[in-house]
């Protein structure tokens, strides 16, 4: 008897288990759903005073709600994270077009439906166009040897050389080039050939433009 009643719980455990499991579409109905009923909930998240990213930024939280409330009833959204969010959101935005569009359009203003639409137009030709292909190593360029020291990911890129008379010299990234794949941490202070071009660029603390070394290809070399 036992037995029969363990068996019988794996059952109802099991059927369970394959009823949450539904398909992306449904699952992606469900998030637009709850995300529709969220924008409705709190009007204070979307009142005239508050500024187009408020909104924005209210409108991924509804999202947010929404997802992790019903990512786990489907298969198809095993592994997702957040990196994956946006092309989700995207899916969910369509959704919403049909299922309440109206209320969607009247969180915002004229002027910033206006602003969102073209914010989402640059946004789409900017990740229409391919970077350019990296320009081919010429020995015209400048160059100079050194161990590289340092890699520095900010709003413009850049490494930090040293040369073999202890100089430090900084080379920025302003575009592609053969051997970009050669930096990362793990060629740090091996010697490299780096070639270069020098460019215009205004340096707010001198108030005037400064040249500045930029990359045009790399190489190790062999010692």
């Amino acid at each position: 008897m036992k037995k029969q009643y363990t068996l019988i719980c794996l059952f109802l455990t099991m059927g369970f288990a394959f009823g949450q499991d539904l398909s992306k579409e449904e699952v992606l109905q469900l998030i637009t759903d709850d995300t529709c009923t969220c924008i409705n909930e709190d009007k204070t998240l979307f009142t005239e005073g508050k500024s187009l990213n408020q909104k924005k930024m209210a409108l991924g939280l509804c999202l947010l709600k929404g997802y992790n409330n019903h990512k786990a009833k489907s298969n198809a959204f095993a592994g997702k994270g957040l990196e994956d969010f946006e092309s989700i959101g995207e899916e969910v935005g369509m959704l919403m077009t049909t299922t309440c569009l109206d209320d969607f359009m009247a969180l915002f203003s004229e002027d910033q439906l206006i602003d969102f639409i073209e914010e989402d137009d640059e946004e789409n030709e900017f990740n229409d166009v391919p970077p350019p292909p990296p320009a081919p190593p010429t020995e015209n360029d400048l160059n100079i040897e050194g161990k590289i020291v340092s890699l520095n990911n900010d709003a413009i890129s850049y490494i930090e050389v040293v040369d073999s008379f202890d100089k430090k010299h900084i080379f920025l990234v302003h575009g592609q080039f053969v051997g970009a794949k050669l930096l990362k941490k793990s060629n740090l202070k091996k010697d490299f050939k780096i070639y270069f071009k020098e460019d215009h660029f205004y340096d707010l603390s001198e108030s005037r433009y400064v040249k500045k070394k930029v990359i045009t290809f790399i190489e190790l070399v062999e010692n």
